[in-house]
């Protein structure tokens, strides 16, 4: 891209969506070098994780132990509360409720799809992922790993900068980061909240069905498969993390008992995006806040703020 910036912009252009998939991927990979299923060698997961944040802007040590963290309580109601799991937590109805009618209102504002897909993605990869947040003091590998990423990114994009200029370099990094952030974000964000997913609180909570409640089964295109690693079998990957990305598929078929989660195509994935937002424990499923209301709890929960 930046050096078919000297034949013109529309070479540009056409290797765009090239380079965003290709972001995606590598963050696809980076996210299996982190759980050490993309290589047999635990030395060799840990070099190319740490590589791929040059693409996707992710702190490698830091990103896999919050992973690590969502994968060992998704969907149990009681874990919830993380930063790092913004797009995979959920807000019960009678909590909704329980809020001042102010922030009920700025709960309903952080849901919307302009906030969710289009401000909050840049702002994470950018910014939030720049600072070592909701890290203890003792995660001291973590935290090197977050400043360490900096440096290398300053060095990396400080010198394309000093060669092809600020404002190209910023254009073309944000026009491949930005849309890869977002499809990213979308794909996470679809395969833990939907029609029929299930959250359970700590006495009822097992892995492996949360696995296969807790998670959708993203039938892809096999182009679109390629890009995102296989992500759309997140099922598999979250009942066995240590099944490499080219296993997914092969696991899935082989496994009865995968054949009944829930499947959802890209239609119905785009249908489903921000359709489910609070969690009604009384009937045990995911509604949008149009039907809060019906599910709104008998007795006043709110008495001020």
């Amino acid at each position: 891209m930046y050096l078919g910036v000297a034949h013109g912009f529309y070479l540009v252009l056409l290797l765009l969506p090239l380079a965003s998939g290709l972001a995606i991927r590598s963050f696809a990979l980076q996210h299996y070098c982190g759980h050490g299923s993309l290589f047999r060698s635990g030395r060799a997961n840990r070099a190319v994780g740490r590589l791929c944040f040059l693409l996707t802007f992710t702190p490698f040590d830091h990103w896999r132990r919050h992973h690590a963290a969502h994968h060992g309580d998704w969907n149990n109601i009681e874990s919830r509360g993380r930063l790092s799991d913004i797009y995979s937590d959920c807000t019960t109805v009678r909590e909704y409720y329980a809020m001042s009618a102010g922030k009920r209102l700025a709960y309903r504002l952080s849901k919307h799809p302009v906030f969710t897909l289009l401000v909050m993605p840049p702002v994470i990869f950018f910014l939030v992922y720049r600072i070592p947040f909701d890290t203890p003091r003792s995660w001291r590998i973590e935290r090197l790993g977050v400043h360490t990423t900096n440096l290398c990114i300053l060095f990396l994009y400080g010198g394309l900068a000093w060669h092809f200029g600020v404002i190209l370099t910023a254009l073309l990094t944000l026009g491949v980061i930005y849309p890869a952030a977002i499809i990213g974000v979308a794909l996470f964000l679809v395969q833990h909240k939907f029609e029929g997913v299930h959250w359970e609180r700590d006495e009822q909570w097992s892995a492996f069905e949360a696995a296969l409640t807790g998670c959708s089964f993203l039938r892809l295109p096999g182009w679109l498969n390629w890009f995102s690693g296989n992500i759309g079998l997140h099922h598999i990957h979250h009942a066995a993390p240590g099944i490499p990305n080219y296993r997914l598929a092969a696991c899935h078929d082989a496994h009865g008992v995968f054949h009944d989660v829930k499947i959802l195509g890209l239609r119905e994935a785009f249908r489903e995006l921000f359709r489910h937002t609070l969690w009604d424990e009384t009937a045990c499923r995911m509604i949008p806040f149009s039907a809060a209301h019906r599910a709104r709890p008998s007795v006043p929960v709110f008495s001020g703020d």
